[in-house]
């Protein structure tokens, strides 16, 4: 008898336990599958509001399934992503609606009672396009350009101020939380003579933005499109003897001095012939760059030398090797040109050729002296 009893116990403590596991993991699922304390407190905001009634949540295009749902926990909206996925899937079926929109904490029923809203409501008032706003833009960012430019387009078109993403492109916190995600941004854009983290690094195309995109929506469209560069050209950026920021910087100076894409190369191999030998690379839009003058003061750089021998990081005149990071944004062309320098012709000197375009190059000073005073001077306006 006592040891029918002894087997009765423990078939007792092994079916409690094991209710005990059920009930367990009941609760932690179902509290998987709730908005956030913080959500449904009105304490995820924007920036500078310490409550809201609202939170705003933008839906990428193309993200209509598990993205989605691991975006609104990154953004503190709901706590279990997979758990939601796979309620999603197997219970609701829900597909994201791409746009801007206002998530609600609270829901009114048809009785006029409140209450927190649930996670299916979530997902359904993002599957509704009547809830989303999709008003775009679609801006063009030139090759060659400055950050600081970037910023006023942005600022001109979106909810973004141009105050705003500008000091985001240049939080050292904000720029190191993208480096495992793109690995071209290295420790070396943290230089204390560099002037702005990202110049360089976004790359010139034309994209389209939602109006209400935020900080970091923007910034990945154009990380997203210099990451495809970078990819296409990796086994190049590593055979370079130059590091990832010197590439980038090198192709920035080629895209400065030269508009004509088939002198691209030589252009490059000019300065890597220069950087070689050593000597000083002296190109006049790191000066520009340098002492932050006007594209007509830049135009007009050669015929003055008023700030060729005034001392500054970025003055290639006065300091030998690349500057500390890029002076504007390169093209895919001129990232080739700096990965691909031509040097077979041994050419020290170029200028613009003002009287039939492109560029004209020299191996000797006597004859770069020619070709400005035939090819420069002569057509100058």
């Amino acid at each position: 008898m006592k040891k029918k009893n002894k087997i009765l116990i423990a078939i007792l403590g092994v079916l409690i336990m094991i209710f005990g596991l059920l009930g367990g993991a009941y609760l932690y699922i179902r509290s998987s599958l709730k908005p956030t304390k913080a959500f449904l407190n009105g304490e995820v905001c924007a920036e500078g509001q310490s409550a809201c009634e609202t939170t705003v949540f933008i839906v990428d295009e193309g993200a209509y399934g598990r993205s989605t749902l691991e975006k609104l926990e990154a953004e503190g909206i709901i706590r279990n992503a997979g758990a939601a996925y796979y309620y999603n899937r197997v219970f609701t079926g829900y597909s994201f609606v791409a746009g801007y929109f206002e998530i609600p904490h609270k829901i009114t029923d048809e009785t006029g009672n409140t209450r927190d809203i649930t996670l299916e409501e979530i997902m359904a008032f993002l599957s509704d396009p009547a809830n989303a706003h999709q008003d775009t833009v679609t801006l063009s960012f030139n090759e060659g350009g400055y950050i600081k430019d970037y910023a006023r387009i942005i600022g001109e078109n979106t909810t973004v101020s141009e105050e705003e993403i500008f000091a985001y492109w240049n939080d050292e916190s904000v720029i190191r939380s993208y480096m495992k995600e793109y690995p071209f941004l290295t420790e070396e854009i943290f230089d204390p003579d560099v002037r702005y983290y990202l110049e360089g690094y976004l790359f010139p195309d034309t994209y389209e933005f939602f109006e209400f995109s935020t900080c970091d929506e923007i910034t990945r469209k154009f990380l997203d499109r210099t990451m495809e560069i970078y990819t296409e050209y990796k086994e190049d950026f590593a055979a370079s003897p130059f590091t990832v920021n010197e590439v980038f910087t090198l192709a920035s100076i080629v895209q400065g001095e030269t508009g004509n894409s088939s002198d691209a190369t030589l252009v490059s191999g000019v300065f890597v012939d220069r950087y070689n030998a050593p000597e000083v690379l002296a190109s006049s839009v790191t000066s520009c760059y340098a002492f932050e003058l006007t594209a007509e003061e830049c135009y007009s750089f050669g015929e003055s030398t008023d700030y060729t021998w005034k001392d500054h990081p970025y003055n290639t005149y006065t300091n030998q090797g690349l500057p500390p990071g890029p002076v504007c944004a390169p093209s895919k062309i001129s990232l080739y040109a700096a990965l691909h320098p031509d040097t077979t012709e041994g050419y020290f000197f170029f200028c613009a050729d003002l009287c039939n375009g492109g560029t004209v190059f020299a191996r000797t000073e006597a004859e770069h002296a020619y070709n400005i005073e035939h090819y420069y001077l002569a057509c100058m306006d």
